[in-house]
């Protein structure tokens, strides 16, 4: 008792656990990694004491494993990124054993310091980036039975208007085409504009209009705090330390000013719900007064908050690079063969340009949007999965918690599954043999149990602004300013977790002008309700 009240035996002891609180700070901090490695598993060699392969992966996350794949043979690998161990899968069969036959293990998310902790720290994550639990499960039902088959017909008007003013405003600002036209934010603003009004019931009628540009900002901003390759403080604990300069002040800057506007909008929608009769309109009307679920405050903002984000994405990325590819000399044929599928099914021009919205009967333009998500996925990499559970692998023992990443660009370019031609933009293929490329098809949307809620949402959006172009305009690439259309090399930030297209201009020429001032006549008058309610469309 003596010995162990001495002074020195005491100052010793607290020494002692002083110093080895230290070295666990120092290992948690700095060297620490959630697993060991997954046997049965091969790992890329290399690898950096604290930040793994992390650094390696240079730019381009998607084409440097696209290369290792390749490179190695093997399309299921695994690497470190900082403390965290993740496997990527390059192949489609690879994705689709893990997402959709495996799919109970593979629906979760993991949490990451700069999306979930700063930029969703005072609002909500989205239901595509939430954890897998009661809460997020109850929020997919929901989302899921606002975008059914009928629920979508219901959305008739909405389309139509936003697709309408994109058409009118390439054919006013083209110039009958003899303008060369950029269509990146026409397309921006149709995306942003369609979720706006499926949200919200609002929506912008000018390109110049500062809040959009401010939101337009704001969400390519947001989505870069997704992405594997932006935010090393993620994967190395001790970045986020360095004072709140950087990434975490950005972060904090951007979250404020979306916080700001998003419950602008839903306070908007709050305050005019008890004036308003009949039908709802809009996805916030319904959350705000849907009793089946009992959604909380913080349910609606999520759910809002990745219809906004989720769809936005993906369809004007989407829109852009498809445009790009069309106006190509190979695209230009594409058109042809598209605008002939057209008027098979329809007798004019009108009737397509009419009828579009509602239906989908030209199997040229749904193969058009089938291949542009399989060759141009909007997201390179898809937000990283977790495992929910233990599950066994070819053999390897796959623990639960590790992280998931699915790269697809590679996998849709799988020559397994899409044969010989797969490094080619084909539309046809889905015309000759969608009967042998198994479900999901492709991996732009996710597969299994976290598949987008909105895919289907997104994917009529797709056809009826492809549609509308093509019976619309013959587009012409830009001598001066034509498209990048290779499947890596087009994305204007290799850096971003968004595939943006660069940037590039096409002539828009009229394939009939009589025709297409007549469309547009007809949806300016069916769409008079809406822009009387929202602000005119027709030459912005």
């Amino acid at each position: 008792m003596d010995a162990i009240l001495d002074p020195r035996c005491l100052t010793a002891f607290l020494l002692g656990s002083a110093v080895l609180g230290l070295l666990g700070f120092i290992y948690l901090t700095f060297f620490y990694v959630d697993y060991p490695k997954v046997k049965g598993i091969l790992e890329i060699p290399g690898g950096e004491l604290i930040a793994g392969h992390l650094y390696q992966l240079e730019d381009d996350h998607a084409t440097t494993t696209e290369r290792w794949a390749k490179q190695f043979h093997w399309p299921v690998f695994q690497i470190r990124m900082g403390n965290r161990r993740a496997v990527i899968l390059n192949s489609f069969e690879a994705a689709r054993e893990w997402l959709v036959k495996n799919q109970s293990a593979t629906l979760d998310r993991p949490s990451f310091y700069t999306f979930h902790k700063v930029v969703s720290a005072t609002s909500a994550a989205t239901i595509g980036t939430s954890p897998w639990d009661e809460r997020t499960k109850k929020q997919r039902r929901v989302v899921g039975s606002l975008t059914t088959g009928p629920s979508i017909q219901k959305l008739r008007s909405m389309l139509d208007l936003e697709t309408f003013d994109m058409i009118s405003g390439l054919y006013y600002n083209s110039q009958n085409g003899t303008a060369d036209i950029m269509p990146h934010f026409y397309q921006k603003r149709v995306a942003l504009n369609v979720m706006m009004m499926f949200c919200y019931g609002t929506r912008f009628s000018s390109i110049t209009d500062l809040l959009l540009l401010q939101i337009l900002e704001d969400a390519s901003t947001i989505a870069s705090f997704r992405s594997t390759n932006s935010n090393p403080q993620d994967f190395i604990p001790h970045l986020r330390y360095f004072g709140k300069g950087g990434r975490t002040a950005t972060a904090l800057e951007v979250r404020q000013r979306r916080d700001t506007w998003l419950a602008a909008m839903l306070d908007r929608v709050r305050d005019t719900l008890p004036f308003r009769t009949g039908e709802k309109k809009c996805v916030a009307e319904m959350l705000l007064t849907y009793s089946q679920e009992g959604l909380t405050q913080l349910d609606v903002k999520t759910i809002l908050g990745g219809l906004m984000s989720g769809g936005f994405e993906a369809l004007f990325s989407t829109a852009i690079i498809a445009i790009g590819m069309l106006s190509t000399l190979e695209g230009q044929e594409m058109q042809v063969q598209a605008y002939a599928d057209i008027m098979s099914a329809y007798s004019t021009p009108e009737e397509a340009f009419e009828h579009c919205v509602a239906e989908e009967k030209c199997a040229h333009i749904s193969a058009l949007v089938k291949e542009t998500l399989r060759f141009y996925p909007p997201l390179k990499l898809l937000p990283a999965r977790q495992t929910y559970k233990d599950f066994t692998y070819r053999g390897a023992a796959v623990p639960k918690g590790l992280l998931v990443y699915v790269n697809t660009q590679a996998a849709g370019r799988d020559k397994a599954i899409y044969g010989p031609d797969a490094d080619r933009f084909l539309p046809e293929r889905w015309l000759k043999s969608e009967h042998e490329i198994p479900a999901p098809y492709h991996f732009a949307f996710g597969a299994g149990s976290r598949m987008c809620t909105a895919v289907n949402f997104s994917n009529r959006v797709l056809y009826a602004i492809f549609l509308r172009l093509i019976v619309s305009f013959k587009m012409v690439e830009s001598e001066l300013l034509p498209p990048n259309t290779h499947y890596i090399d087009y994305k204007r930030d290799q850096t971003a977790s968004n595939a943006i297209p660069s940037d590039f201009k096409v002539r828009f020429v009229p394939r009939d002008e009589g025709a297409l001032e007549r469309c547009l006549e007809r949806s300016r008058e069916m769409c008079a309700g809406i822009m009387s309610e929202t602000g005119k469309a027709g030459r912005g």
